[in-house]
């Protein structure tokens, strides 16, 4: 027996109103899918999806680097979760962390030819994944409206207060 995608009405303590629905369903398909392809990505390249992330933002950086605050930024990532990111992709040569040449107090982390190597494998393997498992349940017109209300949502959370 398949079991239900989102809980059901007689379990269900996040609510019934549409917007509590919406949120679960959100929540639990965002968990699958993060699962799924964090075990996939990681079974045949060795990468995590944090660490595919973070070759992704170096590969689309200008010139393959980017100071640790910008990619901290953009990964959502405490500098200390980050460290430790950047120091595995380090250690395997897949980056470089080194000091900016603009600001010798900061550091930066540049993709390696190794590293854009790692990650162009990976990318096919990452793309291969989103076509299984992402494309097949929308048509464009909802592709459309789903990055909208996605681009809605980041900026609510983007502008809500931070935790103390």
């Amino acid at each position: 027996m398949t079991p239900e995608p989102f809980a059901s009405r007689e379990r269900d303590l996040t609510g019934f109103s549409p917007k509590a629905r919406a949120w679960r369903a959100f929540f639990e398909t965002s968990a699958l899918i993060s699962d799924r392809m964090e075990k996939r990505l990681h079974a045949v390249t060795g990468l995590k999806l944090a660490e595919y992330n973070i070759l992704l933002l170096l590969a689309e950086a200008e010139e393959h680097q980017l100071r640790m605050g910008q990619l901290a930024e953009q990964m959502v990532f405490s500098p200390s979760r980050l460290s430790y990111q950047v120091k595995s992709l380090a250690s395997r040569g897949l980056i470089d962390r080194c000091t900016d040449e603009n600001d010798k107090r900061g550091m930066t982390a540049r993709l390696t030819p190794e590293g854009e190597k790692v990650f162009s494998a990976a990318s096919r393997v990452h793309a291969q994944h989103i076509k299984q498992l992402f494309h097949p349940a929308l048509d464009d017109a909802q592709a459309t409206e789903l990055q909208v209300i996605c681009e809605q949502i980041y900026r609510t959370a983007q502008q809500a207060d931070e935790p103390c």
